[in-house]
């Protein structure tokens, strides 16, 4: 799908912007619109707040991930394909219905609060109300859709408690776009923390007593709930934000963020629709478990997708406000970051499937192999969606991101259709999960492709064409010798070997430069001792 930033779930390349901005203060840089070059102090200032953020979300996400990972390996274990098939179906059916709250205004919050901070109390209290408003329907909305298509009573009493849960993360999300755009992270990343490890208690004690599965989905909303309490009062301290309501500034906003609506709709719709239409056409109902455990596998790549929308959109609001070449540099070397990160564990993700599946979720499970090893491969594509989305809606080409991404659930409906089916006769059990996996990968390709021809070259500099070539070559190479490891008994070994190959190869093509991280280094460290004798 293409990309931009969107509450509801979860995907660093801190790295690779503030190798952007060194750059811009320490050698040649972007030119300002008066012809010169910007201040190195503020780009080292930005480089202080990129990179003390990313340590702190960054953080809370390793921490919220690695629980979210340990207790999403325990549903499908406890439940098996079928009840796990309905307990993702449940999940992903409310989170379509309920991506209709976002209004686009988190997009919009990313891109104009970072230079305004107190334009946040002119319209958040009013966005908070329609959403209000608009829960009430959506829920009678969704509910009947359920029961019309023939829904058990368990499905549609967990859909429910989901939805309870994306009003909360749809509030959750708005909330802490502001705190993102005023740089104040530190209460949100302990939120997100004390929220995860929650939700994880809850889940486990869950499963251990083998309660429903809308009892199953209530932690999350619980653990929501929690910050919930937090990022208000936080959110009050770091914009000052009043949540007065003031209608005719609220439809502005509301106006000027449709095409951010729209997008991140299609988005969250697009995101979503694999598995459910999955639940619809398939013929063997375990297949839908078996993508939905290929899909939580795979989410391990998107690791740093929050991270984009948190750090690097408001980032790029600034630096557009005071030079659009700034703008691009920035943009081109986080591309090149999120290349030189991303890469490597998509195709360790890939080789690995087999051993990834049978660890987390049992031989029950094996059949979702080839579909996670093929899924892995559509991360990078999304990354790359997600950054050219970012820099059309900085420059004012929202509409595009938006018809791009209307159009691509048309075409993933249509190449789901078409190779589910295939998947089916081709591997046999496993097949549909697998087939699913290819029609998503070629719908986002599409996406890439569209965005390149809207978007134009530029964000791929030579430097980027090079990194990206010389990356897929290595994971090319890897790939290939794990087969013939394969025959010999490593177990997880053959990982270790192929990731070993893999930094290897980066290292002696250039794909990881030293010269680069010590630059950055000695960035941060004269900001550090500027803010000393300051």
């Amino acid at each position: 799908m293409a990309g931009g930033p969107t509450q509801g779930r979860p995907f660093e390349a801190t790295s690779g912007v503030a190798l952007a901005m060194t750059e811009a203060g320490l050698g040649a840089g972007p030119q300002s619109p008066q012809g010169g070059a910007p201040s190195s102090k503020v780009l080292a200032n930005e480089v202080a707040i990129a990179i003390r953020n990313g340590i702190k979300l960054g953080g809370s996400l390793l921490i919220t991930w690695s629980v979210a990972l340990i207790i999403k390996f325990q549903i499908p274990q406890h439940l098996g394909p079928v009840r796990q098939g309905y307990f993702g179906f449940a999940e992903s059916f409310a989170t379509i219905f309920f991506s209709v709250l976002g209004l686009g205004v988190d997009t919009y919050v990313a891109r104009e609060v970072p230079v305004r901070i107190e334009h946040a109390s002119d319209f958040i209290g009013g966005v908070f109300a329609l959403r209000s408003m608009l829960s009430t329907v959506i829920f009678a909305i969704m509910a009947t859709t359920l029961w019309a298509t023939g829904r058990s009573g368990e499905i549609q009493l967990a859909a429910a408690v989901f939805g309870v849960t994306q009003v909360l993360i749809c509030f959750n999300a708005t909330l802490a776009a502001v705190l993102q755009a005023t740089t104040h992270v530190g209460r949100l990343a302990v939120a997100n923390v004390v929220a995860k490890i929650l939700w994880g208690i809850g889940l486990l004690v869950g499963l251990h007593y083998s309660v429903p599965l809308y009892m199953l989905a209530l932690p999350m909303a619980v653990s929501e709930l929690l910050r919930t309490a937090v990022l208000v009062p936080a959110s009050r301290v770091a914009a000052n934000l009043r949540f007065r309501i003031d209608a005719a500034i609220s439809r502005d906003v509301i106006r000027t963020s449709i095409p951010f609506f729209v997008n991140s709709l299609a988005v969250t719709f697009g995101n979503n629709l694999a598995l459910s239409a999955l639940e619809f056409i398939r013929r063997d109902e375990r297949e839908v478990g078996w993508f939905a455990a290929a899909q939580n596998l795979g989410s391990l790549a998107m690791l740093m997708y929050p991270l984009l929308a948190w750090i690097v959109m408001p980032m790029l609001s600034r630096a557009k406000a005071r030079s659009e070449a700034e703008m691009m540099l920035i943009l081109q070397r986080a591309i090149e970051g999120l290349l030189v990160t991303i890469l490597p564990l998509t195709t360790l993700i890939s080789v690995g499937a087999g051993i990834f599946v049978k660890v987390a979720f049992g031989a029950k499970f094996l059949p979702a192999e080839t579909g996670l090893s093929i899924l892995s491969l559509v991360f990078l594509l999304t990354y790359l969606n997600i950054m050219f989305a970012t820099a059309l809606f900085i420059t004012n080409k929202s509409w595009s991101v938006t018809t791009i991404s209307v159009a691509s659930i048309f075409v993933l409906a249509l190449f789901m259709l078409i190779f589910v089916p295939i998947g089916r006769m081709v591997f046999g059990t496993g097949g549909e999960c697998a087939g699913a996996a290819i029609a998503t990968i070629l719908s986002e390709l599409c996406v890439v492709i569209a965005m390149l021809f809207r978007i134009g070259l530029e964000p791929m500099d030579r430097r980027n064409v090079e990194v990206l070539v010389k990356s897929l070559g290595i994971s090319f190479v890897v790939i290939v010798i794990d087969r013939f490891l394969r025959v010999l008994p490593l177990g997880v070994v053959r990982l270790a070997i192929d990731m070993t190959i893999y930094g290897s190869l980066a290292l002696v093509l250039g794909v990881v430069r030293l010269t680069d991280v010590r630059r950055v280094v000695k960035v941060v460290r004269s900001r550090r001792a500027e803010s000393r004798s300051g």
